[in-house]
């Protein structure tokens, strides 16, 4: 029998943890919504791509992430990658999705040493739809511009100012069977949880 496992881990996030002293206000779509199937993403190359395209393989692992800007994100990105010959033999397609623009893609390949699919979502559109998008107030993004020197409208191309909540969706068949939703960018879905649960899907 199909096995469904939800983890949701929706945490406070506290000035310490984002330079933001308020809670994230997302909703993440969960087992048994609706998939947004019509969002275009981009390609590597800048060609657009349906999700519903991407949903053509029957065995998905969805990876939400900030940017290849966040060393978090490159990191876990990297150790997914390491499991690429293991989520292979299981059936499982693994894709990312980032609000770095499509020409900034290579750098999270580049960084993370993958060699799986990445796509932009620039304009935020699919880490909307899915409930995962929060904007950073006016004084984090100034803090990250001028502090850090990374410009999120530089990296996305846009003003929107929003980024994902980190996460990742197992879709099977075009259905939800797993998700994993962490405002604490710093907290990731550990490899060896992961694997243990395409095993059971």
């Amino acid at each position: 029998m199909r096995k469904s496992i939800t983890f949701i881990f929706l945490l406070i996030a506290s000035l310490n943890l984002l330079s933001q002293n308020q809670v994230f206000d997302v909703c993440p779509i969960k087992i048994g919504q609706e998939i947004p199937v019509d969002v275009t993403v981009q390609n590597p190359l800048g060609e657009s791509v349906k999700f519903a395209q991407i949903l053509e393989s029957k065995k998905l692992i969805v990876v939400f992430y900030r940017g290849g800007w966040c060393p978090y994100c490159t990191r876990h990105l990297s150790a997914l990658g390491m499991l690429k010959d293991e989520i292979d033999s299981l059936g499982f397609t693994l894709v990312g999705i980032t609000p770095d623009r499509f020409d900034s893609l290579a750098v999270s390949q580049l960084k993370s040493e993958s060699d799986y699919e990445i796509y932009s979502d620039s304009k935020a559109e699919l880490i909307r739809a899915f409930g995962l998008a929060w904007e950073i107030d006016s004084a984090t993004y100034v803090n990250y511009r001028d502090q850090y020197k990374m410009d999120l409208e530089t990296w996305s191309g846009e003003t929107h100012h929003l980024l994902p909540v980190p996460a990742v969706y197992l879709i099977v068949d075009g259905v939800i069977q797993f998700n994993y939703v962490n405002p604490n960018y710093k907290i990731r879905l550990r490899t060896e949880t992961l694997l243990a649960i395409l095993k059971s899907l």
